[in-house]
């Protein structure tokens, strides 16, 4: 696995299939937060966003590489947003 790290300070980071992502890791220092949403409806649903904020940790694995992380955006709101992204 290779891994990609940043910091997000502005702006957005959107994951699609395209990019073969296996797996997204965020640490959120405190003072800090960001919002994370998917694309996908279910059951008639549309996503809404999370939000996420100092102190907390997030992570998400695909289970293979065949089915990569896809339609996740992650929108920076303050602070800094420490970001791990497996592929």
């Amino acid at each position: 696995m290779q891994i990609y790290t940043t910091t997000l300070t502005a702006g957005s980071l959107t994951l699609n299939k395209a990019d073969g992502a296996m797996l997204v890791s965020l640490a959120i220092p405190d003072g800090a937060s960001c919002t994370f949403i998917g694309n996908l409806p279910f059951k008639g649903l549309s996503p809404t966003a999370i939000t996420l904020s100092g102190g907390q940790v997030f992570n998400l694995a695909t289970p293979t590489p065949t089915s990569p992380l896809d339609g996740i955006t992650i929108t920076w709101l303050s602070g800094s947003i420490d970001i791990v992204i497996g592929f």
